[in-house]
């Protein structure tokens, strides 16, 4: 049976989806079936950051209330195997019962190794419908203190919930800056989250720009940037691998060698 892992925090614009996505990314490419979920029915955009603008008729809302069959609503990445996407819908006004989020998501653990949700940044009915189908949580940060306060406040709520694994990540991390006391250490911010940490991102200009251009990471042959290295250390602890922090993240290698 695969697991659900529930993607979020409390603040906007902390990369909860390019978090999402390029973590399903990292685990497609390590050979699991991932199926990424946009669970953000305010503010939707893992289309464009998936590069899947417009590629599907039917969307999660459709499938979760039985209006279409979740096959009809899944669709497969053109270039990533092994990478599915149950869009989020353009519009939507309602609320999803939890008792059939639920019911959804536990026939979804049957065909697909692990299920990614990318929430949205607003405790919501939706929000909650998600959280309580999913028995894992990513908690996103910046390296700032403000979005450290709020992945605080985004883990208590979620142990209020009833999630027992919580964990940590920690986006566009400033190594440099930290070095140099001009921002949190990855101890401090631990200790300011109070929460486990599986990962850290490292900053990397690279990331907007493809983007923009809606290419993932992993499917170059050459070496990897660093934030492609760190998202495939994350995929590997969340497959249960003991990885070091920063483990080839400076000195990225090609893919073949981390698989």
């Amino acid at each position: 049976m695969g697991r659900i892992i529930f993607v979020t925090s409390f603040k906007g614009g902390v990369g909860k989806t390019t978090v999402s996505a390029y973590i399903s990314s990292a685990l497609a490419a390590m050979g699991k079936n991932v199926l990424v979920v946009d669970g953000d029915y305010g503010n939707r955009c893992m289309d464009l950051v998936l590069g899947m603008e417009n590629a599907a008729l039917f969307d999660g809302a459709d499938a979760i209330t039985g209006k279409t069959s979740a096959k009809n609503a899944i669709i497969s990445h053109d270039t990533v195997g092994r990478l599915y996407f149950l869009p989020a819908p353009a519009f939507f006004s309602g609320s999803l019962s939890p008792e059939d989020t639920c019911a959804f998501f536990a026939r979804l653990k049957e065909d697909f190794d692990y299920v990614i949700v990318d929430s949205s940044a607003e405790d919501t009915p939706t929000y909650r419908a998600f959280a309580r189908a999913a028995e894992d949580a990513l908690v996103v940060s910046l390296h700032q203190s403000t979005a450290i306060r709020a992945a605080e406040k985004t883990g208590a709520m979620l142990a209020e919930l009833g999630f027992t694994n919580i964990r940590l990540v920690v986006n566009c991390f400033n190594v440099s800056a930290a070095e140099k006391g001009r921002l949190p250490s990855v101890p401090d911010i631990i200790d300011r989250a109070k929460l486990q940490l599986i990962g850290v991102i490292p900053c990397d200009d690279n990331v907007p720009i493809n983007q923009e251009q809606g290419l993932l990471p992993f499917v170059s042959k050459g070496k990897l940037l660093p934030y492609e290295a760190a998202c495939i250390n994350i995929a590997k602890r969340l497959t249960e691998k003991r990885v070091p922090l920063f483990k080839d993240v400076y000195k990225p290698k090609k893919l073949r060698k981390y698989l």
